[in-house]
């Protein structure tokens, strides 16, 4: 199946983290969740996702699997959303989603939000998944915005991408807080000339080593 390594860090700035993440190399489950709406909301939303799919029993085929995954995401999204409703009208309590699902040579992704899946594969580092994300111009600069998330205003869309998975594989899940302060070439630099354990290390310590104003966590995948 496939060997994680995993780590997550609340950063200098924010005194804490609404990350949250859930490995389990056994099931061939991954995922990585950035929650929004404060330290109480967002680490509510974020470790809902992981604390549910800790528990959630699946069977059946690869495809009875996804479709499950799919409805118990939709589900997430429902709580929230009510809670945030009972919260009041300016409540947010959402969070993203990036999730990484494989059996045998089988894989797919689903996401909604601005976490990514980045896959090496032959010493080149792609982008699996695209950010529902967008620049906006406020009085203070630009701002990204999300345009998609759990929980968040609108109906939600899951991106699914299925692919065929090989041997050697390494994917990499992580929130904005580990990509937006790493190059492209750097990170694909660390996942293919390091042990993925030293990986790990050297990117998250390349961050904290700079202003980390953000949680950062980050999931390494080696098929």
């Amino acid at each position: 199946m496939g060997t994680s390594y995993s780590s997550t860090h609340p950063g200098h700035v924010r005194q804490n983290n609404e990350d949250s993440f859930y490995a389990n190399d056994k099931r061939g489950l991954w995922i990585v969740c950035d929650g929004m709406g404060g330290h109480q909301e967002g680490n509510f939303a974020s470790h809902l996702v992981t604390d549910i799919f800790e528990k959630m029993q699946m069977f059946g085929t690869f495809e009875e699997r996804i479709e499950a995954i799919i409805s118990q995401i939709y589900n997430i999204h429902l709580i929230l959303k009510k809670k945030a409703q009972m919260a009041g009208t300016d409540a947010v309590i959402g969070t993203t989603i990036v999730l990484l699902y494989i059996e045998g040579e089988k894989g797919i992704s689903i996401h909604a939000g601005d976490s990514r899946c980045y896959l090496l594969r032959d010493e080149r580092l792609s982008l699996v998944t695209v950010d529902h994300a967008k620049e906006i111009k406020t009085h203070a600069g630009m701002r990204k915005v999300l345009t998609n998330a759990l929980s968040a205003p609108g109906e939600l869309s899951l991106e699914v991408k299925k692919f065929r998975v090989y041997k050697r594989d390494v994917y990499l899940l992580c929130t904005d807080g580990l990509y937006d302060n790493l190059t492209t070439p750097f990170i694909q630099k660390m996942l293919g000339s390091l042990s993925l354990a030293t990986a790990l290390d050297s990117l998250m310590l390349s961050v904290l080593s700079k202003k980390a104003d953000d949680n950062l966590t980050a999931v390494i995948v080696e098929i």
